[in-house]
């Protein structure tokens, strides 16, 4: 884990941050062969992957989330034009 303070949001993708840390000392190792770089690079892509699904879920929830809001808006809009 990093030695970095996760706020409460963060804390949701603390094992994305742990991967990143992982990932920084593997580019830092010159001496890294072109067998461990395959098998990294075949983690990088899965966990990419996983990374853009829940990054697709994410506006999803907010697409619906912004769609109430506005139906609730026009609701109000609507009852304060009748008063």
């Amino acid at each position: 884990m990093t030695a970095v303070q996760l706020d409460e949001t963060e804390q949701t993708f603390k094992e994305d941050f742990a991967f990143l840390e992982k990932i920084k000392k593997i580019k830092a190792n010159k001496n890294i062969d072109s067998l461990m770089l395959t098998i990294e690079y075949n983690v990088l892509a899965d966990r990419y992957f996983k990374l853009l699904k829940n990054a697709v879920r994410i506006a999803k929830t907010g697409d619906k989330a912004q769609k109430k809001l506005l139906r609730y808006k026009e609701l109000m809009d609507t009852m304060r034009n009748i008063s």
